[in-house]
């Protein structure tokens, strides 16, 4: 089937962008559906928070082969329609789920999923007519991670409690980025 491109509130303050679809995502044709997609969910009702409030998005468009890691010159030929997204919506903070969405937006290949999500990142967004707009970015861990951590030392509570903080830390954002438009 192939998912929709992205999904939610095309207004939205905050922009959700994963990876790439996984089984569930490519049979539904939506992305963040099934498991990962009930666990976001459940991250955006503690936040006060609907998919109708967000925007929700893949760095890649359709589902690699056997769900692997995405090649370089897959990412390269899905950009432009990621970069087209974050145009349109024009999201206040975006929140990269997990370490290859980080590393494609904040264009560090360089920092681990720790590093990146204490480090200060931003997306620069060509608005046109030479006109760039900086927007903070937010790396946390991806659902599916996270619900890969039952069973493990701290397990899911544990990570989810970053993934938390990580996502307050968002929202705060959003009200900075309103508070100071530049």
């Amino acid at each position: 089937m192939g998912s929709r491109f992205g999904v939610g509130n095309p207004e939205a303050k905050i922009m959700f962008v994963g990876e790439a679809p996984g089984a569930d995502e490519d049979r539904q044709g939506e992305p963040f559906v099934g498991r990962a997609g009930a666990r976001l969910n459940v991250w955006l009702g503690a936040l006060g928070l609907a998919r109708a409030d967000v925007y929700i998005a893949n760095v890649l468009k359709c589902r690699p082969p056997g769900n692997r890691d995405p090649k370089p010159d897959e990412v390269d030929r899905c950009s432009p329609f990621l970069q087209a997204q974050i145009r349109a919506i024009a999201p206040r903070v975006i929140i990269a789920l997990g370490r290859h969405a980080g590393m494609l937006l904040s264009r560090r290949e360089d920092l681990t999923l720790k590093a990146m999500r204490s480090a200060s990142l931003s997306y620069d967004v060509e608005l046109g007519a030479g006109e760039t707009r900086r927007i903070p970015i937010v790396v946390t861990y991806h659902p599916a991670y996270v619900l890969r951590q039952e069973g493990t030392e701290g397990g899911v509570e544990a990570t989810e409690r970053l993934v938390m903080a990580d996502l307050r830390r968002a929202i705060e954002l959003t009200r900075d980025v309103i508070a100071d438009p530049r």
